[in-house]
């Protein structure tokens, strides 16, 4: 039987998610346009300051940040998906508790936190004149949770292969017999 002791709140928050992309996706059926007049509207309220009138620039920003928004929503849900799997193999795998803990967090939290930043990025990118201006302003999330997600990564696949050279093969979970 599996354990969960460790992997629970870094499962938790995958679950999050990979909900939150699930959101998203359900509300880009309703709401697409609603969405496309907001940033439209930001931009057009910054027209002059940020756009220097350039109609032209605000229908790219606008393209731009749903573009980021679609982002958000698929890079949440598939990286909330790949967290539980690593959740699961750490602790199938039986690595020690805290490494168990460490993959699954960071995972699970690199999953939303990357999402987060790419709504972020679609939502700020009009008003503040572009989407370079609106990346930069949420840098740091996209930097702590990618490191995150891919710190969890390499700790699991140089575990996996640190056990696969050492013993020659990976035994899941032990037979309830032994």
């Amino acid at each position: 039987m599996l354990d969960f002791t460790h992997i629970k709140y870094g499962i938790a928050v995958a679950l999050t998610s990979i909900l939150f992309g699930g959101s998203m996706g359900l509300s880009f059926g309703c709401c697409e346009e609603s969405i496309k007049t907001v940033f439209n509207a930001d931009a057009q309220a910054v027209l002059q300051e940020k756009y220097q009138g350039d109609q032209a620039g605000v229908d790219k920003t606008v393209k731009k940040a749903w573009v980021y928004m679609k982002r958000a929503h698929l890079h949440s849900q598939t990286m909330g998906v790949i967290a539980i799997v690593f959740s699961l193999l750490a602790a199938s795998l039986q690595f020690p508790p805290r490494l168990q803990m460490g993959i699954s967090l960071l995972s699970g939290l690199g999953s939303l936190g990357y999402g987060i930043f790419w709504l972020l990025a679609g939502w700020l990118a009009p008003g503040m004149g572009g989407t370079h201006a609106a990346k930069e302003a949420v840098e740091i999330i996209a930097q702590l949770s990618g490191g995150a997600f891919f710190a969890s990564a390499v700790t699991l696949f140089v575990v996996i292969l640190m056990r696969m050279f050492k013993h020659g093969s990976i035994q899941l979970i032990k037979p309830a017999n032994e």
